[in-house]
């Protein structure tokens, strides 16, 4: 088992590897997963089950997208309040043949050309490619999305530049002008997650993050913010269906491994 982590910036992340064994699980960032080479098997929280080569998920909807050793997956993470994440998550809506799950009926011709544009000019090119090919889709690039209100937006910032210190609702909803109760049912109405919830992913990106440059689970932990291993693991499971564990062995064999061919 093997993982690669690329920052792509702009609030994306692109992940890469074989995940045969993921829980059922959630999280703000809108995913979107190609089968690199083979098929990939996506799991919505009705049940459904569906056989694709191209996924997308919209934020806050339960699922997992799982892969074997033959056909590697490859996710990239959107920020909901991105343009591009508010697009895919009314595309998801609008189009998913489960709630949120939107199956990619061209999938195999997208994931063809993404190895192409990966070839040309590595991962961020191709990322690029993929969800301009998907948003562009829709003749008003967001199928008539509502924006992100702009306090929200610029408390997910807020968020996100302030991880992994502290981080309180109070403290946010004041510096963006908000009460607190009405940023949560902000955060709720517009990425499908409560606020703390999105405070734990960001987090846990953090923690990740660190995994990836080599350090211990017990130390991603604490320099993700948790109060300790437990709270960590449980908000691992919960937003990424997987143990810290697992992450920190998978992220360990990919220094040593090529990129995926896609």
């Amino acid at each position: 088992m093997r993982v690669r982590v690329w920052d792509l910036g702009q609030d994306r992340l692109m992940v890469a590897g074989s995940f045969g064994d993921l829980a059922v699980h959630y999280h703000p960032a809108v995913q979107v997963t190609v089968g690199a080479e083979g098929p990939v098997t996506v799991t919505s929280s009705d049940g459904g089950t569906d056989t694709c080569q191209l996924v997308v998920v919209a934020s806050g909807t339960r699922h997992a997208v799982r892969s074997d050793a033959r056909s590697a997956a490859l996710s990239i993470y959107l920020g909901p309040a991105t343009h591009q994440g508010i697009a895919l998550n009314a595309l998801s809506h609008a189009r998913g043949q489960h709630q949120g799950v939107w199956v990619v009926g061209a999938g195999e011709q997208l994931a063809n050309a993404m190895a192409s544009q990966w070839a040309a000019g590595g991962p961020r090119a191709a990322a690029n490619f993929l969800v301009h090919a998907l948003t562009g889709k829709s003749s008003h690039g967001s199928d008539g999305a509502p924006p992100v209100h702009p306090q929200l937006r610029h408390a997910l910032e807020l968020v996100s530049s302030s991880a992994p210190g502290e981080i309180r609702i109070t403290s946010v909803a004041g510096a963006v002008g908000l009460s607190p109760d009405y940023l949560g049912r902000l955060c709720k109405q517009q990425t499908g997650l409560s606020f703390s919830a999105t405070t734990r992913w960001v987090r846990l990106l953090a923690g990740l993050r660190y995994l990836a440059g080599g350090g211990s689970v017990t130390d991603a932990a604490h320099v993700a913010g948790f109060a300790d291993g437990s709270h960590a693991n449980r908000a691992c499971w919960e937003l990424a269906g997987w143990p810290p564990s697992a992450f920190a062995r998978a992220l360990t064999d990919s220094r040593v491994v090529s990129p995926p061919a896609v």
